[in-house]
């Protein structure tokens, strides 16, 4: 629909300095009409037509106003204004406080104006903006475009734009439900010839082809007299536009790339199938192998006396963790000083900081100013290391133990080392029972175990009551055996620390000479 132009405003009731009224009848959509002062009850604009005519369809572009009215009327009587389009919301009152879509555009049709109003002509309009919703903004119009019904100005076809946009013109196809459906006769194949059915049918046997778009070739069997007629319209998505003549044609170039590959892809498979053939079929074993892996199955499968030993490392439990110099962060007592007792009584060094020395860190958190100090320079395990090589009275790997996720991940480097323990061999009969003890060796046992158990009885019942005896037990030769580790060392005992944990300590210091 054509435009119908606006010869100039005749009165508004107010204008921004910078935005004026006038900007509504230039064609620059960027300049806009706004109201002088925000919170204004309403703002209004009449518009002088170039002629009068049936406005058709009103194009508005607003400028953060919430209802937009049209009234329209003629110049040259004095009758009021009538209603041409009702208020138009625009904005919603949410988005009108937040001052969000303040620039919507919305097309009205001529059904949806009002009548007898649209099947009038006019030559003056007035545009009614208000903004209830927010008073702290200035509103008014982006632009207002009018229509006619009117096909043709001057015997010209007009284009229909949009601001700066022009509308794509109408498709000369007539796609309605069901068009394709009643014209498919006219894309209908012709019979082919011999030639071309021959020609089809091998270009259709190599599957990597194009299929060939047969295109209705009507130019042979016209008539002279087709000449003279007026050209029809060609459709809009016919095949001369899709493919060319070249692309229908057979390649030589491509058939042979073609052929090439499906020709690796059989000798790939050729090779694969040959392959699986011969690691199918078994090699034909020779007599002396085969006595060979029967001997050594009989051997793996029949009961050995000697059992498969592994060799192991063995120290002295006084020697499990020598070389190792450790450093306690986190712990308290009297966990503390038992981790020590531990860590010494298996040879290993203790130091209160962290030296060049020292090689272990026995901490309980990560990221401790004693653990950032130590990452990266030693080892850094839980106390759970010094605990299971005392209990198990062996060396473990540390790495089964650390505290760092970085070193978990790596392979141990370290390998076990179990206790040396010298044992008495014992030559045991085959008339011994699983415990080792014959029955006469038992009967002895039993009768060496009476004959003590009647002495205590008897020293108990013959023993003077009135005077003190002092017994000494047997266990006070277990000091003397004990390593004298902390010989020629001297300790200080904390007074903070409970009477029971500073006795205790004493204990171990002078058992091992401190």
């Amino acid at each position: 629909m054509p435009k119908i132009k606006v010869d100039h405003v005749v009165s508004f009731s107010s204008e921004d300095p910078v935005h004026v009224a006038n900007n509504v009848v230039s064609n620059d959509p960027a300049k806009k009409w706004k109201c002088r002062e925000s919170g204004e009850r309403s703002a209004t604009i009449v518009l002088q037509l170039e002629k009068a005519c049936v406005i058709s369809g009103i194009d508005i572009g607003n400028e953060n106003s919430a209802y937009i009215e049209v009234l329209v009327t003629r110049s040259g009587t004095t009758d009021e204004y009538k209603v041409l389009l009702v208020m138009s919301s625009f904005m919603s009152p949410l988005e009108a406080r937040q001052s969000s879509n303040i620039n919507k555009v919305r097309m009205f049709r001529q059904d949806q104006l009002s009548k007898p109003e649209c099947e009038q002509k006019w030559d003056r309009v007035k545009i009614v903006c208000t903004q209830p919703f927010n008073r702290h903004v200035q509103y008014g119009l982006s632009f207002i475009t009018f229509h006619t019904p009117a096909d043709k100005v001057n015997g010209a076809a007009v284009q229909a734009t949009i601001g700066k946009f022009a509308l794509r013109p109408e498709s000369p196809d007539d796609l309605s439900t069901g068009s394709l459906f009643a014209r498919r006769t006219e894309y209908q194949k012709e019979p082919l010839s011999v030639a071309a059915a021959i020609r089809e049918a091998s270009s259709s046997a190599s599957p990597a082809t194009k299929p060939r778009l047969k295109i209705n070739n009507t130019s042979q069997k016209r008539d002279d007299s087709s000449d003279s007629e007026v050209k029809k319209a060609l459709p809009r998505n016919r095949n001369e536009l899709l493919y060319n003549k070249d692309e229908e044609e057979p390649n030589e170039k491509i058939d042979t790339i073609i052929e090439k590959k499906q020709n690796d892809i059989k000798d790939k498979k050729a090779k694969e199938e040959q392959k699986a053939k011969r690691n199918a079929s078994p090699k034909p074993q020779t007599s002396g192998e085969s006595n060979k892996r029967k001997h050594e199955s009989v051997l793996s499968t029949s009961p050995s006396k000697k059992a498969k030993t592994v060799e192991k490392r063995k120290k002295p439990f006084s020697e499990l963790l020598r070389g190792v110099t450790l450093v306690i962060s986190g712990i308290q007592n009297p966990d503390r000083a038992n981790l020590r007792t531990m860590a010494l009584a298996m040879g290993a060094k203790y130091k209160p900081d962290w030296e060049n020395s020292c090689t272990h860190l026995i901490c309980a958190f990560t990221n401790t100013p004693k653990f950032n100090q130590v990452k990266g320079k030693g080892k850094i395990v839980k106390r759970n290391w010094i605990e299971e090589c005392h209990t198990q009275r062996k060396r473990l790997p540390w790495r089964r133990f650390c505290l760092d996720k970085n070193d978990s991940k790596k392979p141990e480097s370290e390998d076990e080392i179990w206790e040396e323990i010298n044992e008495e061999k014992v030559e045991i009969d085959d008339s011994t029972d699983e415990e080792g003890y014959d029955d006469i060796q038992m009967q002895k046992r039993i009768e060496e175990i009476q004959a003590k158990q009647r002495e205590k009885e008897n020293n108990t019942f013959t023993a003077d009551t009135d005077e003190e005896i002092i017994c000494v037990d047997d266990t006070d030769d277990i000091p003397k055996k004990l390593p004298d580790f902390l010989d020629f060392k001297t300790f200080f005992i904390d007074e903070t620390l409970d009477e029971d944990i500073s006795k205790m300590l004493e204990r171990y210091i002078i058992a091992y000479k401190g």
